[in-house]
């Protein structure tokens, strides 16, 4: 990157500026070069500008939330990553906690483990769903990501985005195109909408219940999901009626290796770093899965995982 470029982004971002930062730290999947620079963003007013930057630039840049559910490149990323903090990872109360709906504004950045650990000690239910399920709250908005039948787009009930295109919108839920793991409607390029915050709506409930219910998800989890190894979650989507893991199982890939990347043998819908995986094994193996599912049951598997 430039000098020029260096010195601008470091007068505009409110943290120190990580340059040449390794990625593969940053994601579950343990995987991934090195960004050009890494920039943990601690308000709106600070992204608007970071964005008008890069457009202004011709910058890439990236959010990656936690990481959760990324693989990165072993080249990286030329440009720049950006991550929230602390500021934008914030939890507000916004109505009476007496209501029959409970709203809860929350920051992007908010891991969905701190979420539910803070919903449970309010005994306020409705994200149990959630439990086990690593990343941010922007991201899950993002993927609309979900578990045991229910998912984000349940609660939402309206969020805060900032776009270089349109700049901050406050978005109702009746707006928000939410489908099966994906926002529909979060633009791309300069209209890509970055998601600030979410208002969600929870219901009051009793505190016990709500952690019976989590454990029995959990325990659930820990039979049904791998264990000591690092992963990007479920792979691929499920094929509509069906699960990508009973149709990866049944082509017999479960264990099926390149290099370090494996088709985990608990649960044929996780591609596994078993140590040393690099991005170029589990690329590999996603299009042996693809191919081979294909042949055997004409159902073509889409990943749920994002690249960059």
């Amino acid at each position: 990157m430039e000098k020029r470029l260096k010195e601008g982004l470091e007068e505009l971002a409110e943290n120190p500026v990580q340059w040449g930062c390794q990625l593969a730290p940053f994601t579950s999947f343990g995987i991934g070069g090195p960004a050009d620079a890494l920039v943990q963003v601690e308000s709106g007013e600070e992204l608007n500008n970071l964005l008008n930057f890069f457009v202004d630039n011709s910058l890439a840049w990236q959010f990656i939330g936690r990481g959760s559910n990324l693989l990165v490149s072993d080249s990286g990323f030329s440009g720049v990553v950006l991550l929230f903090g602390k500021a934008l990872s914030q939890i507000e109360i916004l109505s009476d906690a007496k209501s029959v709906d409970i709203r809860v504004r929350v920051g992007a950045g908010c891991s969905l483990a701190r979420l539910l650990n803070w919903c449970t000690d309010n005994s306020y239910s409705g994200l149990e769903f959630a439990v086990g399920i690593p990343g941010s709250l922007g991201g899950a908005v993002v993927m609309n990501g979900g578990a045991w039948g229910g998912e984000i787009a349940d609660i939402i009930d309206s969020i805060s985005v900032l776009s270089y295109h349109s700049g901050a919108e406050h978005l109702e839920r009746s707006e928000l195109d939410f489908r099966y793991r994906v926002w529909g409607n979060q633009g791309t390029g300069e209209k890509k909408r970055i998601v600030l915050s979410a208002d969600i709506c929870l219901k009051p409930g009793k505190k016990e219940d709500i952690q019976r219910e989590c454990r029995e998800y959990l325990a659930q989890r820990k039979v049904k999901q791998p264990k000591g190894t690092r992963n990007a979650g479920s792979f691929f989507k499920n094929p509509e009626g069906d699960s990508a893991g009973r149709l990866i199982e049944a082509s017999g890939l479960k264990g099926k290796s390149c290099g370090g990347a494996m088709v985990s043998p608990v649960h044929a819908n996780f591609l596994v770093n078993t140590g040393e995986a690099t991005a170029k094994d589990v690329y590999k193996l996603m299009d042996i899965v693809i191919r081979q599912v294909k042949k055997d049951s004409g159902v073509h598997l889409f990943p749920e995982v994002h690249f960059l």
